[in-house]
């Protein structure tokens, strides 16, 4: 049996769809919800639902395009495939060029106009905290008597959290840098240890979007870069990469369009 094709619903243009729009939109599908609606309202970023069998993704399409939101729908093997991401712990921006440096602390000087997508925000995951304790119980030995001994217990919490992610993108395709601020080697470009970690991200952010004024931005990257003071957030890091996908897909239709 063959694997069935899996399809997907994205925006044709940047204005996402209201939550009332989607509400009306929704009826007409008894598995969605208003609250699915606000939902998809608030945390899609281009795409818009995905893994839908092909007559389900015609039926949203439809539905959303009698509420005046344009959208397409596209095999989910035709949208744009992301190059394995390389993680920076440290980079120098230079007027001419962005230098990155690999995990043996070599140089690789990237002119600033190869940088064609910069995707910047703070998306939401879920941290695993350990902790430890010791206590002390009282042992008979035969031999020896009642002795002490030290038990160390440990113990895993799951708590939500965020990371503050910028992905840079160069115009061969295959190079994609990644940045976690947590792991990040700010002191190598901003020495100044009153800033806080997301004080530093965001200066980050806005100086490479300073130098990269003709690449693509994602949501998160262009409020940083017009004067947002935090990060945009994003529900998850799968929408973050997903925005990127979409912001891919855009270009290559644009592309496509100018060479017709």
């Amino acid at each position: 049996m063959g694997i069935s094709v899996q399809f997907t619903v994205l925006q044709k243009g940047a204005v996402s769809p209201t939550a009332d729009q989607l509400k009306r939109a929704f009826k007409s599908f008894s598995n969605l919800t208003d609250a699915d609606a606000v939902r998809l309202s608030v945390g899609a970023r281009g795409i818009l639902m995905k893994h839908l069998s092909q007559d389900a993704a015609r039926a949203l399409q439809s539905a959303l395009q009698a509420e005046g939101c344009p959208v397409a729908v596209l095999a989910e093997d035709d949208l744009p495939k992301l190059p394995d991401g390389r993680s920076l712990q440290r980079l120098d921006l230079w007027p001419q060029s962005l230098v990155t440096y690999d995990l043996l602390g070599r140089p690789n000087p990237v002119s600033w106009s190869q940088v064609t997508l910069v995707a910047a925000g703070s998306a939401h995951h879920f941290e695993v905290h350990k902790t430890q304790s010791e206590r002390t119980v009282l042992r008979f030995n035969p031999i020896a008597g009642l002795r002490a001994k030290k038990i160390v217990e440990s113990a895993h919490t799951v708590a939500p959290g965020s990371q503050l992610l910028l992905e840079i993108f160069l115009a061969d395709g295959v190079t994609r840098y990644q940045i976690d601020a947590a792991q990040f080697a700010f002191r190598q470009v901003i020495d100044r240890p009153g800033l806080s970690t997301g004080e530093k991200f965001v200066w980050l952010v806005r100086e490479v979007c300073r130098q990269t004024s003709g690449a693509i931005f994602n949501q998160g990257a262009r409020l940083l870069h017009e004067g947002a003071e935090v990060a945009p957030e994003y529900t998850n890091r799968q929408v973050f990469q997903d925005e990127i996908v979409w912001l891919l897909w855009r270009a290559a239709q644009q592309k496509r369009h100018e060479a017709a």
